[in-house]
């Protein structure tokens, strides 16, 4: 099934191309997209194509920032009703757990979650798509929209105590630090804005509650555009982080009884096994690039001794998981792994299941 994004996924992007010196049509048109397709809410197009006319156009105009500097732009124009959500939401807690609700339903690849932790609210932005090439911009531009949601409800001085992204660092530092301000943390388990705690607590002024109810009401009568083998995905790969992505817990997420789930699985040409075993094989390739520890991408992978591990990561790509990490980071099997970078300083990240180190 191809994955879609409403049009509104590229709102500005001609404006930026075009300030960079580039040539919009074309560079859509090369992807499959009709250029008057791009902010049109109404219209669905491929995510992989916006993603390429995205990377694409940070590659070819030499704009490595390129994701951060269209979320810019787009600002909470992007998120349609959720947006009217964050405006007038009682708190802060109370809006994010809302567009961590309802954004699958408006945009069925991303999920957003709230952690609570003693000393940090921890944002996290994750999509169930399978390896999207250029995801780095994607992810970028993504919490660059939260970062203008977060400073609409905390005020224009908000500042994150620390950011975390899974991928490397592709653009300059000092995009990085105007974007968000504070530290910023590579190749880490998480994309990811930590707030202070007591920050979810605010009240967010000027609020209108028959606003909110309106949009409520909109965003419950969507349903995500999700077969189901792709939200059971989803579902695993939000639970495998607590260690709970068996087929009772995913059923339950989806309020259906795990006779029902397997059916319906069994009906679309697959099974839970076979999915589970797909996110597992994502997760490893994705893992192996931090340089993360063999055992704790095991414990990560939901297995409990690291031979199985093993064995899986044999049978998916033909050789051992420390093969594999030193191919995906482009280094001899031999040589030390690299710590993550850091811009900035800070204390040590919160454990979310385990910090990656060099092993």
């Amino acid at each position: 099934m191809t994955s879609l994004i409403r049009g509104l996924a590229l709102l500005n992007v001609a404006e930026l191309v075009a300030d960079l010196g580039g040539d919009s049509d074309a560079l859509m048109r090369t992807h499959g997209i009709d250029p008057g397709a791009a902010g049109d809410y109404d219209t669905f197009l491929p995510y992989a194509s916006v993603a390429a006319v995205i990377g694409d156009a940070a590659q070819e105009l030499d704009c490595p920032d390129f994701g951060m500097r269209l979320a810019r732009r787009q600002g909470l124009q992007l998120l349609g009703p959720i947006a009217v959500i964050l405006r007038n939401a009682e708190t802060v807690d109370a809006a994010i757990e809302s567009v961590s609700r309802y954004l699958p339903h408006y945009v069925p690849h991303d999920f957003t979650e709230l952690i609570r932790e003693p000393h940090a609210a921890i944002f996290t932005l994750s999509t169930n798509l399978r390896r999207p090439a250029h995801r780095d911009q994607m992810v970028e531009k993504g919490l660059g929209i939260a970062m203008d949601a977060f400073r609409l409800m905390l005020g224009e001085g908000f500042v994150p105590l620390r950011v975390t992204l899974q991928h490397r660092r592709i653009a300059p530092m000092e995009s990085y630090r105007e974007m968000f301000g504070c530290p910023v943390e590579f190749e880490q388990e998480v994309n990811s804005v930590h707030l202070p705690p007591h920050s979810l607590n605010q009240p967010i002024r000027g609020r209108d509650a028959a606003a909110l109810a309106l949009a409520e009401n909109y965003l419950s009568g969507i349903r995500p555009d999700l077969a189901v083998a792709d939200h059971v995905r989803g579902k695993i790969q939000r639970l495998l982080v607590v260690n709970q992505a068996d087929l009772v817990a995913v059923a339950r997420a989806m309020s259906l009884h795990p006779r029902v789930l397997q059916r319906r699985l069994a009906e679309s040409g697959t099974s839970f096994e076979e999915i589970l075993d797909d996110v597992r094989r994502d997760m490893a390739w994705d893992l192996s690039a931090t340089g993360m520890q063999i055992s704790q991408i095991a414990t990560m992978l939901g297995y409990s001794e690291t031979s199985s591990y093993t064995r899986a990561c044999r049978r998916w790509y033909g050789e051992s998981p420390r093969q594999l990490r030193a191919r995906r980071r482009g280094v001899p099997e031999s040589a030390p792994a690299r710590l993550p970078h850091t811009l900035g300083a800070g204390g040590p990240t919160p454990r979310l299941g385990h910090s990656p180190r060099s092993g």
